[in-house]
């Protein structure tokens, strides 16, 4: 005969996932906005961790004011990466969304969470992909194809 379990325990027994976020911004010449971090190697773009009970797009606004100084109200989601855990890393998934052209004022207004950052630039997306993480290498290109179409891109990685 088994016990049933109370609903405490059956949500605790369930997998956990950890949730993320990447917002692509470009210039007027379609170049793609890219930070490098100074705690670890390689380049970002915009975004991060979700903090516990907080939406996908509340992380991206509030990651975007935080790293970059500029407020927004709403993204385009155009995709989500789903990476299974391995060694180190958990199992997670990142919310992929459209920042869209930033103006010659927003990209002006930009100020760079120095205590995370030491460099920004915007880059030829064919330049900036290899210089980004692996994750992003895999879903950046999917993504942008998904916002020229109109679209939505799953990535499975």
């Amino acid at each position: 005969m088994s016990t049933k379990m109370t609903d405490a325990e059956y949500h605790a027994s369930l997998p956990k996932k950890q949730v993320g976020t990447a917002v692509l911004f470009f210039n007027t010449q379609n170049e793609l906005l890219i930070l490098k971090p100074n705690y670890k190697e390689g380049w970002l773009v915009p975004g991060g961790s979700n903090d516990e009970g907080e939406s996908p797009l509340a992380c991206a606004i509030r990651e975007t004011h935080e790293e970059i100084g500029l407020r927004f109200q709403s993204f385009d989601l155009v995709g989500v990466l789903h990476s299974s855990g391995s060694g180190h890393k958990a199992d997670s998934l990142k919310f992929i969304f459209n920042g869209g052209i930033l103006s010659e004022n927003q990209i002006q207004d930009i100020r760079l969470q120095t205590s995370e950052f030491d460099e920004m630039i915007f880059l030829d997306i064919n330049e900036a992909i290899p210089l980004l993480s692996n994750s992003l290498q895999k879903s950046i290109p999917q993504c942008i194809k998904a916002i020229q179409e109109k679209s939505f891109a799953y990535i499975d990685g």
